[in-house]
């Protein structure tokens, strides 16, 4: 029995199958780019000196929401709050 090819429409309205993605994905790799004509945009701007590190951490609902609250009511968000609390913390 033979596989039925997906199919996806693109935001532009076109619609590509499996096989349009591979087609696409093998030119991509057989073929050489002039990088010069690209630019690298802007990335996320460092915190400090360095790139910042993620550290993952597990906070319970009710704390989480309070954090939503907060970041909402100063217009930032839940990241800053916590690097904020942190930082009093370490601070004291």
């Amino acid at each position: 029995m033979k596989k039925r090819q997906k199919s996806y429409r693109l935001r532009s309205g076109v619609v590509v199958t499996d096989s349009d993605i591979r087609r696409m994905a093998d030119d991509v790799a057989t073929r050489d780019f002039d990088l010069s004509k690209f630019t690298r945009l802007p990335g996320r701007p460092l915190m400090g000196k360095a790139v910042a590190e993620v550290v993952p951490v597990r906070i319970e609902p009710s704390i989480v929401k309070s954090i939503d609250r907060r970041a909402r009511k100063e217009g930032t968000t839940r990241s800053d709050i916590i690097r904020q609390a942190i930082k009093s913390y370490l601070a004291s």
